[in-house]
């Protein structure tokens, strides 16, 4: 009986989450190659469908269901499997969890059936059933709009190291009641494009400087816990970036390679004398992603 495994890592916030020239909202994610959220997705043939998320664990997975019925209504194609997701990362984080989610399924479905479909008109699709992060080429910038599914590839990530913490770990953002924060973003339209621009440039110290300060202004508008520190402690490094979950409550620090060893430790121990836990360590640009 055929049986396909799909793996996504997901992101750790966004490089830049604002609008364009017209108002309309759009988000540069900061896709991942390696994660310490391990996102595993089984596929099988089934009598009808069913879809398990994180198994043992209450988690609503209607998003995937409906992503799947879209999929089988727009393609002509019946899907009757039994879709297992298990190590999806927490909801309302700015980990991209729902995106995960539904990608995953939706490319072992692909997989499953020998669908030609695109990652491009993939992530349309999942934009039909919801506000959604492209996730598929974490080795390239991506500029999407989450709500129509248009996206482009503008160039390709940088090497990474990502030391990434939850500023609020009882809290979780809604990404569906969240369309307020887009109309509070466009009085500060020109400056995202911008920023668009330094990050679509190709150059790494550019691109971290685009990513703090599109962080700074999420911060007015959505507020993190202990974002201010963590601010005053990324400009006075040059060589560091601070990135946000515009729509979550993450905030990272990114290190490009190659990594200074004393400036890591450095990082490290900003955590070590602030919080209780280590900081989770994602990477960025290393690895192909789907096609």
């Amino acid at each position: 009986m055929p049986h396909y495994r799909q793996w996504i890592t997901g992101k750790v916030g966004e490089w830049l989450q604002g609008v364009d020239g017209e108002g309309r909202p759009t988000v540069y994610a900061l896709a991942v190659d390696f994660s310490p959220f391990r996102t595993v997705t089984s596929v099988e043939p089934a009598a009808g469908l069913t879809v398990v998320i994180n198994p043992g664990v209450s988690t609503d997975h209607a998003k995937v269901k409906k992503a799947i019925h879209e999929l089988a209504s727009s393609y002509g194609c019946e899907c009757a499997c039994r879709v297992t997701i298990s190590g999806s990362p927490p909801r309302g984080k700015g980990l991209g969890s729902s995106s995960i989610d539904i990608a995953s399924a939706l490319l072992a479905i692909r997989e499953l059936l020998s669908l030609q479909m695109s990652t491009a008109e993939l992530f349309k699709l999942m934009c039909r059933v919801e506000r959604s992060d492209y996730l598929f080429n974490p080795e390239s910038m991506v500029a999407a709009n989450p709500s129509d599914g248009s996206c482009s590839i503008v160039g390709r990530a940088p090497k990474c190291l990502v030391l990434a913490w939850d500023t609020d770990p009882s809290a979780a953002v809604n990404t569906e009641a969240v369309q307020h924060l887009d109309v509070a973003r466009r009085s500060f339209g020109r400056e995202y494009r911008e920023l668009a621009h330094m990050i679509q440039s190709g150059e790494t110290e550019t691109l971290l400087r685009a990513a703090t300060r599109s962080a700074e202004i999420n911060d007015r508008i959505l507020p993190k816990i202990g974002f201010s520190a963590a601010r005053k402690f990324a400009k006075a490094l040059p060589k560091v970036g601070l990135i946000a979950a515009h729509t979550g409550t993450y905030l990272g620090f990114v290190l490009p390679e190659p990594i200074d060893p004393d400036l890591e430790k450095y990082v490290r121990d900003f955590f070590a004398d602030r919080y209780p836990a280590r900081p989770l360590v994602f990477r960025v640009g290393r690895a192909g992603g789907a096609s």
